[in-house]
């Protein structure tokens, strides 16, 4: 049964969202916070499995609020829930620690479908995210490829393609027709040419640097 922590600063879509979330029989205990100062008095108590954290609270902006969640409780998923869907404000709050990103006009069903998906160890995107931001030879599309980035196998290409779209493991092998751990075999590599350690990393070098086969 899901654990979840809300975090947002207007009553009635707080107290909305929790009920909503209740409905779901994979859903446990919903517990909700009206500040991040509440919310940090709860975490040494009580134990989520994610935190759906409002991009725009009050006192800390979001990058702040992630860098103390990151210190204090560096294992603890986030995912931002936010009105806006600027590629700007989602990259920016991925640069700083969030698990993911979802827009509040997202139906109750794929906010808790992204909640699985981050507990699978994936990363969840809004549609599009990454294609604004970053193309498959590098965000400002240079005449030739930089050497920095990183040429994949087209397995590897393939993998890192779903990965970047928020999927987790098992859909990837179900869309490529291999073995999750052929999958997680590809990601490895793909991580290790990239010189990071996980999916929330790589996802910012990924924008950073671009990626190409």
């Amino acid at each position: 049964m899901l654990r979840l922590m809300i975090a947002d600063d207007h009553p009635i879509f707080r107290s909305g969202l929790k009920w909503a979330l209740e409905q779901f029989p994979e859903v446990g205990e919903v517990r909700v916070a009206s500040s991040f100062e509440e919310l940090t008095a709860i975490l040494p108590e009580w134990a989520p499995d994610i935190v759906i954290l409002d991009l725009n609270m009050p006192t800390l902006t979001a990058p702040e609020s992630l860098r103390y969640l990151r210190q204090r409780h560096g294992g603890l998923p986030v995912l931002i829930l936010s009105a806006s869907g600027e590629p700007d404000d989602v990259i920016g709050t991925l640069r700083a620690g969030a698990s993911g990103y979802i827009t509040k006009a997202s139906e109750v069903s794929e906010l808790l479908a992204a909640v699985k998906v981050i507990l699978d160890g994936g990363v969840f995107l809004p549609d599009g995210i990454i294609a604004a931001r970053c193309d498959p030879i590098g965000p400002a599309r240079p005449a030739e490829p930089s050497p920095s980035v990183p040429r994949l196998t087209r397995r590897q290409y393939e993998v890192l393609t779903l990965t970047l779209q928020g999927h987790a493991n098992k859909v990837i092998a179900h869309n490529l027709s291999m073995s999750e751990g052929t999958v997680k075999t590809h990601l490895s590599a793909v991580m290790r040419l990239y010189g990071v350690n996980n999916r929330v990393q790589l996802l910012r070098e990924v924008e950073r640097v671009g990626y190409r086969s």
